[in-house]
């Protein structure tokens, strides 16, 4: 595969496995590039059959592929996945369709360490959010305090 096509796959998924989400700084490496649908079936390397995965995804995949429309896989960037699976409270993603349960279940994406990763992008999101409140009220606080510091200036 030529190397601007790689390239252009990687940032076209933002640098990121296109079925589990991990990104290359997770892993600390760069990903495979998958052909959604396998060339053994006859596919190409149009830019909407790659998928940057990461190795576990690549290899659970493998030259999966199927024409039924609930065992076919979701495409990352060309089918709505939100329609097919809800991640839970839990870090678990629970399908919503047949299709999506397939997909789940041919990627494994419930394994222990996607489970974990989930929770903790989630706990990362909220710890930025609480910095991102408190920073501001720090803010306001100092404004006060500076407003607070020149009323009294005045009044001596």
């Amino acid at each position: 595969m030529r190397r601007a096509l790689r390239q252009s796959v990687r940032v076209r998924f933002d640098f990121r496995c296109g079925y589990c989400g991990v990104s290359e700084t997770n892993i600390g490496a760069e990903m495979t590039v998958d052909h959604f649908l396998p060339r053994i079936h006859g596919q190409d390397d149009s830019l909407d059959n790659l998928v940057y995965c990461c190795h576990a995804c690549n290899e659970f995949k493998g030259d999966y592929w199927r024409t039924e429309p609930d065992l076919r896989l979701l495409h990352p960037l060309l089918d709505d996945l939100t329609l097919h699976w809800h991640e839970q409270d839990d870090g678990t993603l629970f399908a919503l369709t047949e299709r999506g349960a397939n997909h789940l279940q041919i990627l494994r994406l419930n394994r222990p360490e996607l489970i974990a990763y989930r929770l903790e992008q989630k706990e990362i999101l909220l710890l930025r959010q609480l910095n991102q409140k408190l920073r501001q009220q720090l803010q306001e606080a100092q404004q006060t305090t500076r407003h607070l510091e020149s009323e009294l200036e005045r009044s001596v």
